[in-house]
């Protein structure tokens, strides 16, 4: 053999080791950040974990999921919006020129001043003796989710931002009281006000905090409400033999569901939220690589209860694709424990998702929405 010939040799071997290690960092990678997505002090909830609680936390129940023996449901279509057009205007310049809202509209506004929500976050008030124009955003060393509005000279709400020209009477500063990590906690909540009233002091600015022991109260009392109703359902698909990834990536996606970066596939509402995911129940994440080059010997569809809009009525959509997977590769469903799920089960199931939307509902919390989002995230 030549020279030349070994060196190719060297470089081919090199070029595939390189690839290679690439791919396993990758799934490192996935695998870390599959780890963070799902806070909690127990095991993972796929194989072993005794309940299916997202939170951090004790709880002694759990939703067991089951087989449901009923046709697909699928949730209504929104009804179409229509513009009526007067005779005398014509239709093309209508539809090429969309209306956008005007920054200053009562709607607009209002939306603004909802992205801090006095239930669910600390609300600092920052009030400016002149207007400011900001130099930079003040960042929070905290664990909880931080958002800032701003008032301008106008009186006009938006999102605080670094902008040449834009002066702030007011920002607001609000802190996120519960998230699944738990409650906030005093240390947290003394930190944040002392950070924030140093931001004040760097514009000569008055700084003004609601009342902490109160809201410390509050955000203990929404947290334990938030951990009774935070449940995750996982039902596990088992073929008689382990699922080819290609054969697998086909039929999800035909299905309407769609590889996301997590490393889990996701039929996406219109919004773009989560209804249900599927992964693989050991953990190892979906990339083009390990769907091309593996096989799976089980899977998990997720359904996590209160972040999904729709309730009851997904959750029947969720176990219809399961019964399709299911079917499609001569596989059983069964609940976290290996036992089939049964029609009697999934009854119970049921019953406890319209008994959890229900006290979401009376706290006016509703699933999927944003305060929902927020609060199981």
């Amino acid at each position: 053999m030549s020279e030349l010939q070994l060196g190719l040799l060297v470089l081919g071997g090199s070029i595939v080791a390189l690839v290679y290690g690439f791919n396993v960092v990758q799934e490192w990678r996935f695998r870390r950040k599959m780890r963070q997505s799902f806070v909690r002090t127990q095991d993972d909830p796929l194989l072993t974990v005794p309940k299916n609680n997202v939170r951090d936390g004790v709880r002694a129940d759990r939703l067991e999921p089951v087989l449901l023996d009923a046709g697909r449901v699928d949730l209504p279509e929104p009804e179409p919006f229509e513009v009526e057009v007067p005779d005398d205007e014509p239709v093309a310049e209508m539809v090429a020129e969309p209306a956008e809202e005007p920054f200053d509209a009562a709607d607009h506004q209002a939306l603004v001043v909802a992205m801090l929500d006095p239930s669910l976050d600390f609300i600092s008030e920052v009030v400016f003796h002149q207007p400011q124009e900001l130099v930079s955003m003040p960042r929070f060393n905290v664990a909880k989710r931080v958002q800032i509005i701003g008032r301008t000279e106008r009186g006009l709400w938006k999102s605080a931002e670094v902008l040449p020209g834009i002066r702030y009477k007011q920002v607001n500063i609000g802190l996120q009281l519960v998230d699944r990590g738990g409650a906030v906690t005093e240390q947290e909540l003394a930190s944040f006000c002392q950070q924030v009233t140093r931001f004040a002091e760097e514009y000569g600015a008055a700084a003004s905090f609601p009342q902490r022991q109160q809201k410390l109260v509050a955000a203990r009392e929404l947290d334990r409400f938030c951990a009774d109703v935070d449940v995750l359902i996982g039902i596990n698909v088992v073929p008689r033999q382990a699922i080819e990834g290609t054969r697998l990536r086909s039929f999800v996606e035909s299905s309407g569901m769609q590889l996301e970066p997590d490393g889990a596939f996701h039929y996406l509402a219109d919004s773009g939220n989560t209804l249900y995911s599927l992964m693989a129940a050991d953990q190892m994440p979906f990339t083009l690589h390990t769907l091309l080059d593996n096989s799976f010997p089980a899977l998990c569809l997720l359904f996590d209860v209160p972040r999904v809009a729709g309730g009851v009525e997904v959750f029947d959509r969720a176990i219809q694709f399961a019964r399709l997977l299911a079917q499609e590769f001569d596989a059983q469903l069964v609940d976290d424990n290996r036992r089939l799920l049964t029609d009697v089960g999934l009854g119970r199931i049921r019953d406890q998702l319209k008994t959890i939307y229900g006290s979401m509902d009376d706290r006016g919390i509703a699933p999927g929405s944003v305060a929902a989002l927020r609060l199981f995230a």
